[in-house]
């Protein structure tokens, strides 16, 4: 890191390449054409008294099974904190994400509403389409 907080290496593939984020949530690059996909959005979970999960269905099917960050928000910060977890939980023993959505889980007191944001991201090599 130099003085400045900044790594203190360069990416030159930045420099040479040029990367476009497409209207369909594909990040192409000029060179090796679609390297990518994300999608970014926000959902709610509900506490249910038995545990089951909540599915949520992407806008737009990847082509492979993504990466699924998920991070809560905190709707009105000035209300008392209720201590919560969210979770990705898969159903029968099948997987928690795959190409066309997730499930997620949440541990809390039963009723309880939560916000959250998700990206899901899935990066390919080039030639690995």
């Amino acid at each position: 890191m130099s003085a400045q907080g900044r790594p203190s290496h360069t990416f030159d593939y930045l420099l040479t390449d040029t990367y476009f984020l497409h209207q369909l949530g594909q990040v192409r690059n000029v060179k090796h054409g679609s390297v990518g996909e994300v999608e970014a959005g926000k959902g709610v979970i509900t506490r249910y008294a038995d545990g089951r999960p909540t599915r949520f269905t992407f806008k737009t099917k990847f082509d492979r099974v993504p990466h699924v960050q998920i991070t809560p928000i905190l709707i009105d910060p000035k209300s008392a904190f209720k201590n919560f977890w969210i979770y990705h939980l898969a159903p029968s023993g099948d997987q928690a994400v795959d190409e066309s959505g997730f499930y997620l889980g949440c541990c809390g007191e039963t009723g309880l509403n939560i916000h959250f944001e998700y990206l899901a991201t899935a990066v390919y090599t080039a030639g690995d389409e």
